[in-house]
């Protein structure tokens, strides 16, 4: 058996270990049933990778000593999976060496180290992937026979000898430039000019510091500012990672997400987030835009929402350490779908930050039982999600149709502004006296 290296792929010098309840529901765990200010025991993780294995060690902050460990086989899985209403833990099943287990909750002070241990994770099961893709096209593929067949010979000439059989003259080597002279400078390599990366001046970093707490999330800059458009043409870079970041996220499409770059320029892209279960946000569909930058992934991108949901300002650019407003914190690491689905995690909580509003659990619930209408109403929308439209539509006449007998003469006319937001995409568009006939039939069937 061959040896097995050890590699150390995350160290993080702090994480929170609890002691966690019984699963009451299938909908998995909730950090907020754990006393999440007095934690059982804090130390430091380690994730380790043995040959293809992946294992995620405690051990103790100042000796190093190995507390507990959990082997991943899989992410997400049994063996870690995060809780649904927090971005920053996760529940792990500890394994000792005799094979008992063990369930316990586990977390960080800072999003940003569980956003790091997720792509580590995530990275490492994704090349084991390819690797065994690897090998089977490798083991597939007809082997080369290079051994010399019986009686065969080759023949090699060391150094050139000219007709009459004399040694050739070597070929005269280059001379270093004469004293004074000036050094020939080499070309840049191909597109040296989109991949350099500025430093932020003072001026521009100022009021962008993390408050006290690390929280990569809560960041304040100044409040309220307007969403910009794209500018310039992206660099060849640029447009690589971005069609590259797309086809990851068709061939790797994510729970709740839907995201699409806007045909006439990568560097806008659209998304839809649907509202989490067991959220004010339940049953909603969120419309947004990102707008990266030309010399991305080294920039990052803006992010805005545009349907009203009582969590984000709209058409307004969000202050997340994952946005253009804290280049100093940007990975370039991260991809179009870390990017949403870490806005989707700052959605679920009720951490602070500029462009947040604070309404009531009520109000976002009305949000969400209208952004199905003002998705429909929205040309935009409309143009970029058209495999939405029945679903959203759907979804309208089915929440309308609940509500008392009373409003029949509403429904009827919510019905048919769906229904018209439907058929303009569905079928040619009808002539006037057409579509009266239309809504007298609609109204009559309704009375």
């Amino acid at each position: 058996m061959d040896e097995e290296y050890e590699s150390v792929a995350l160290v993080k010098p702090e994480i929170f270990v609890y002691r966690i309840p019984p699963l009451g529901t299938s909908r998995g765990h909730k950090a907020a049933d754990w006393k999440l200010d007095a934690p059982d025991w804090t130390g430091r993780m380690k994730l380790v990778a043995i040959g293809k294995r992946l294992e995620l060690r405690l051990e103790d902050k100042t000796s190093g000593a190995l507390y507990a460990k959990c082997p991943i086989d899989a992410f997400p899985g049994v063996c870690i999976e995060p809780v649904t209403d927090s971005s920053r833990y996760f529940v792990i099943r500890l394994k000792n060496d005799a094979g008992q287990t063990a369930f316990v909750g586990c977390g960080f002070a800072d999003r940003g180290d569980s956003f790091d241990l997720n792509v580590a994770l995530q990275d490492h099961f994704k090349y084991i992937e390819k690797s065994a893709e690897l090998e089977q096209v490798t083991a597939a593929a007809p082997s080369l026979d290079l051994a010399f067949k019986e009686g065969q010979t080759i023949s090699i000439n060391i150094g050139k000898k000219s007709s009459d059989g004399q040694q050739a003259p070597s070929r005269p080597r280059p001379q270093p430039s004469p004293a004074g002279g000036t050094v020939p400078l080499l070309p840049p390599p191909p597109g040296s000019s989109a991949i350099r990366r500025t430093t932020p001046t003072p001026a521009q970093s100022q009021n962008k510091t993390n408050p006290v707490g690390g929280n990569l999330l809560l960041m304040f800059a100044n409040p309220l500012e307007p969403f910009p458009q794209p500018i310039g043409q992206p660099s060849p870079t640029a447009a690589r990672r971005l069609q590259r970041d797309f086809q990851r996220l068709l061939s790797e499409p994510i729970d709740g997400i839907i995201a699409m770059p806007n045909e006439a320029n990568i560097l806008e892209w659209h998304y839809v987030i649907k509202g989490s279960p067991d959220t004010p946000y339940e049953g909603g569909f969120y419309y947004g835009k990102l707008v990266f930058q030309p010399d991305f992934p080294w920039k990052p991108p803006a992010i805005c929402m545009l349907t009203p949901n009582g969590r984000f300002e709209t058409n307004t650019r969000l202050c997340l350490s994952i946005s253009d407003f804290h280049p100093e914190s940007w990975n370039p690491g991260w991809t179009v779908s870390a990017i949403l689905v870490g806005l989707h995690s700052f959605m679920n909580e009720e951490t602070f930050a500029a462009g947040v509003r604070n309404e009531s659990n009520p109000v976002r619930r009305k949000y969400a039982a209208d952004s199905r209408a003002w998705n429909l109403a929205c040309p935009e929308f409309v143009q970029m999600f058209p495999t939405l439209l029945d679903e959203i539509g759907a979804d309208t006449v089915e929440a309308s149709s609940s509500n008392d007998q009373k409003s029949v003469p509403k429904r009827c006319a919510q019905k048919r502004r769906a229904v018209a937001h439907l058929e303009q995409h569905r079928n040619p568009p009808r002539r006037e006296t057409e579509m009266k006939q239309v809504e007298v039939i609609e109204l009559s069937d309704g009375e």
